[in-house]
Order: structure tokens, then C-alpha cells, then sequence
């Protein structure tokens, strides 16, 4: 047994992980007397390696990202032949733990789960660092129903030297069973990639198994590659068709068909947890480890703030859609004048071409459109993607015209162009063409109307 060295300034309580490059302690730094992680380059690497460069790196890039979902960083040290890291410490369980427990949590738990490794994760991409490693063990969980995304070693930071080859994502420990088609195909890093790992682990979650297995039959990275996940309903049918779709868009196998970034992938969770009630997502986690009997005591009510007023780093499209129309509402009703402005607005039509690269959804002109498709599409508006069909909320768009395009796997794309006016609302009802030996097969295998889980069929990677 590795004798448990000794840290400046910390009085270690246990050895939690040993690794090839680094391992983990529990400690309490004096004289403060508060607990903290210690992560330690390991004694058979040497200060002058390349590997013990990652350490350094690490800290660097943990040291610029400031979010509550994220491990936060106390210090850098580095004594002599020794270097180590100081973090925050999280008494909690991670991930793998809570799976090998078997601990059975909601489906609106797991979305919470979810949605705060996503918060983390918008905050980390808009800052240009791409995970590449989200996985199990690397999420913890808190007592407090907090959740914090750890382990930033093989990130990548284009403004960082690349991590040597053996911590790579492709070649590390952890092995391949949590990444992307395009990681296994070693194309350069893309921030979807992240959430591709995140719907595993979140599938994972909530069935207590891999979506794409590694066993005798196939590995996992063929599986990866190649196969479509068995869908959600058929191993765990309590799920909600909602969280359902969110989970088989994370899985697709090409990054385009995938949420367009993780600000999309945290509004669509934000939407679904809604559903639960009033209550942030803290409340949500922490009540469901109180009924595992994990934790004694859930979040009180005014713990967090309500889970549509959650700070994220920046506003979701759907949270500031919904704050400009209360704007507007709020307009209206200080004064007659105000009333009257908004009225002559109604009338007025844009026909102003759009030339912003990126949809606007907070418009000074608020127009709906409301989208129906049969079965079901993709919704495309404006060159951006918003959401997939069936759902219940309209569209908030500026005023003028707009042009919409509608897609699904086994049809042909339909366009519209749809001219809106301030105050009104348009349907767009579309029934996609779908090719009748499709149309045959999604009903074999995906008897619910609507599901979206047909679609990562359609987009599997058979390059070589």
C-alpha cells in the first residue's frame, strides 16, 4: 500500500483514487478547516514529463471557468519534484456510484441531473472548452441535490497546448463507452460531442444500462458508430415521451442532428421540468435522494430560486422569449397610450427581408407560429433549428417574413414561407410524405405516435 503523502497546508483524511497521471485525496486545508479534493500528480510521473503538464493545465482552465455547476479551483502548488491541485470538495456520491447502488431516481430527477451538467456545459463551450469526457464519475452529485461536472484533464482549449497522447479522450482510462461517433473517428473536438456523452450517461440514468454495450457480439464503439439505441420506452416505459425525444436527439449519430448547442439542450430540459412544478431543480434532485434514503432532508422551497428563474450563463431562447412577452404584456396594461401604440402596431406589416445570421427571439414585434407536422419534423426556421415536433408552445418570432423548413428522416423537406404580423398568431399544419416501407417500419418498432426516437436510424455513420 502507497504510503499517503503530505500536502502543504492540508491534513489528508483518505486516498479516494489512485490513477496512471494523478490521484485523489479527501483533505482539510488548515487553518481554515475546510474540506477540500487534492489532486496530485502521481509519484511515478515525473515534474519534468509532459504528463505532469496537464496538472498545470488543468487548473489553468478550471481557473476561468466561474460556474456553480463546474469544480471549482482553490489553488495551483507546485513544491520541488511534487505538483497538486486544490478543489473544491463535494460530500456526495458521483454518478457510477449512484448507478451501482441501484438508486432508482425520477425521471424528472434524472432531466435535473441533466439540465445542470448541461448548465455546465454551456458555460465551458461558451468559454471555447469542449469536456470530450463527460462521463459517469466524472458528475458528482451533493447531499444537497447540487450536481458539479469535474475533471477538465483532456479538455480542449484551443488556446492551450493539446493534452499528450495517452490522457487523449480516444486513449484514456476511461475507455470509449461514453463517446461520440466522431471522437472514435478521431475528427477534430466539437462542442456537440459533449452532448452526445451526456445523453449516454442520462440513458444510462434512467434504464441502468449502456445504450450502445460492449460485448462478444460487438463493441462498444461499432455499437457507437453504427447501431441505434434500443429506444427508451421499451426498457423504462414510465418515462415521458417529452424526455424521451430529448434524450434520442443527444444520441444521434451525426452532430448536426443533434440539439444545435448546449444552450438549445438546457431550454428543452428547462421546458420538460417545468411539468414538475414550481421548484428548481436542486429541490427536484434533492427530494428524490431523501426518497432513496441518501439524505435526510430536500432543499427547502426558497433554497433556490424557482427553476424558470435559474441563472445559467446566458438566458435560454425559450427563458427570454417568455420575459419578453411579459414586457409586452406589461406595456400594455401601464396606460391607455401604451395600448393604443401596441394596437397600431398590430396592423403594421414587416416585409423586411432577414439578414441576422442567428434567429431572434426576443423580437420587438412579437408574431407566433405554431407548428404542426404529421408524423412528425424537425423545425427549421430561418436557417436555425428551434425544436422537433409535437410541441404544445407557439413560437415567438419578429414580426415579417420568415421561412421555414420542416424535416424528417424518411421524407422529402417541405418549406414554407410564412409572412406574420405583431400580435398574431399562424398554423402551419404540414404532413410530411413519409415513404410507405418507412412508414411501416417506425410503426413496427415505434408504436407511439410522434416519437422521435425513429430518427436516429436514419442517421447512422457507415463511413469505414
Amino acid at each position: 500500500m502507497t504510503a499517503i503523502p503530505e500536502f502543504d497546508g492540508c491534513h489528508v483524511v483518505k486516498r479516494l483514487r489512485q490513477g496512471p497521471i494523478a490521484d485523489v485525496y479527501h483533505a482539510i486545508q488548515q487553518p481554515l478547516g475546510r474540506p477540500v479534493l487534492i489532486k496530485a500528480l502521481s509519484s511515478s510521473i515525473l515534474p519534468s514529463s509532459p504528463f505532469a503538464a496537464t496538472l498545470e493545465r488543468e487548473a489553468r482552465l478550471l481557473a476561468e471557468l466561474h460556474h456553480p455547476n463546474i469544480l471549482h479551483v482553490h489553488d495551483f502548488v507546485r513544491r520541488d519534484d511534487r505538483l497538486w491541485l486544490v478543489l473544491e470538495y463535494v460530500d456526495g456520491w458521483t454518478i457510477d456510484e449512484l448507478i451501482e447502488k441501484q438508486v432508482e431516481l425520477s425521471p424528472y430527477a434524472v432531466a435535473a441531473i441533466a439540465l445542470e451538467v448541461a448548465r455546465a456545459l454551456e458555460h465551458a463551450h461558451l468559454h471555447a472548452v469542449i469536456h470530450r469526457d463527460v462521463r459517469p464519475n466524472n458528475i458528482v452529485v451533493s447531499k444537497r441535490g447540487t450536481v458539479k461536472l469535474l475533471n477538465f484533464a483532456v479538455a480542449v482549449d484551443e488556446r492551450l497546448p493539446m493534452v499528450p497522447e495517452l490522457l487523449d479522450g480516444t486513449t484514456g482510462a476511461g475507455g470509449p463507452a461514453y463517446m461520440s461517433p466522431e471522437q472514435i473517428l478521431g475528427e477534430p473536438p466539437d462542442p456537440r460531442s459533449d452532448l452526445f456523452s451526456l445523453g449516454i450517461v442520462t440513458y444510462e440514468l434512467l434504464t441502468h444500462r449502456r445504450p450502445f454495450p460492449d460485448d462478444a457480439a460487438r463493441s462498444a464503439t461499432q455499437r457507437i458508430r453504427h447501431d441505434p439505441p434500443v429506444p427508451l420506452a421499451r426498457l423504462a416505459p414510465n418515462i415521458p415521451p417529452a424526455l424521451d425525444r430529448i434524450v434520442q436527439r443527444c444520441l444521434e449519430k451525426l452532430p448536426s442532428d443533434r440539439f444545435g448547442s448546449s444552450a438549445e439542450l438546457v431550454a428543452a430540459l428547462l421546458e420538460f421540468l417545468r411539468q414538475a412544478g414550481p421548484k428548481s431543480s436542486q429541490q427536484v434532485l434533492g427530494q428524490a435522494l431523501v426518497n432513496a434514503g441518501l439524505s435526510a432532508q430536500a432543499p427547502s422551497l426558497d433554497a433556490d430560486a424557482p427553476l424558470g428563474l435559474q441563472s445559467s450563463a446566458r438566458p435560454s431562447h425559450f427563458g427570454r422569449a417568455v420575459r419578453g412577452l411579459l414586457l409586452a404584456f406589461g406595456l400594455v396594461v401601464l396606460g391607455g397610450g401604451a395600448i393604443q401604440y401596441m394596437a397600431g402596431q398590430q396592423g403594421a406589416r414587416r416585409h423586411t427581408r432577414h439578414t441576422h445570421t442567428r434567429l431572434e427571439l426576443v423580437p420587438k414585434s412579437v408574431a407566433q407560429l405554431r407548428v404542426v407536422a404529421t408524423p412528425w419534423a424537425h423545425v427549421v426556421v430561418d436557417g436555425q433549428r428551434v425544436a422537433t415536433t409535437p410541441f404544445a408552445h407557439a413560437i415567438p418570432l419578429e414580426a415579417g417574413i420568415h421561412y421555414v423548413r420542416l424535416e424528417h428522416p424518411n421524407a422529402p423537406v417541405e418549406r414554407r414561407t410564412v409572412e406574420l404580423v405583431a400580435g398574431e398568431t399562424v398554423l402551419l399544419d404540414v404532413k410530411m410524405e413519409i415513404a410507405p416501407e418507412a412508414a411501416a417500419s417506425a410503426a413496427a418498432l415505434f408504436p407511439p405516435p410522434g416519437a422521435a426516437s425513429a430518427a436516429p436510424a436514419a442517421s447512422v455513420d457507415d463511413s469505414p
